[in-house]
């Protein structure tokens, strides 16, 4: 039987001078991860993402790449899509449900001390964009 949600897709955006990244707080959980979503039926993976930016953060962005891929690291065995992006300068991160998950910018030295997934930890900082 096929899991209902096989693809995930994640996004780490950097701010737009490449001092931070946006990390999604969940503290209803009090979990930490990346914005990103499921695919749904009949989706592409780059739909999934910029969808995915809109319903949690009511951010638009065109130009997000995808980077790499992995299996999360629960008992899923989910294929994580992996992408990233710089932030234009003007843009507002608002969350949709603040109650239940919101975007923290956080400096490449501090990322380490997020709790969040291993693989989201290593992909921030390996993909981290030369300033």
């Amino acid at each position: 039987m096929r899991p209902k949600h096989a693809v995930s897709t994640k996004l780490a955006l950097y701010s737009h001078d490449l001092k931070t990244v946006l990390i999604m707080h969940y503290p209803i959980r009090g979990l930490y991860g990346l914005p990103g979503g499921h695919v749904e039926l009949n989706e592409r993976p780059d739909e999934t993402m910029k969808r995915e930016l809109l319903e949690e953060l009511t951010v638009s962005l065109d130009d997000i790449h995808r980077t790499d891929f992995f299996l999360s690291d629960g008992d899923h065995g989910r294929v994580i899509l992996a992408y990233t992006a710089v932030a234009p300068i003007d843009v507002v991160v608002k969350p949709t449900r603040p109650h239940f998950e919101y975007g923290v910018w956080v400096a490449k030295d501090e990322v380490a001390d997020i709790v969040m997934a291993s693989e989201y930890t290593r992909f921030v900082l390996e993909n981290w964009p030369n300033a």
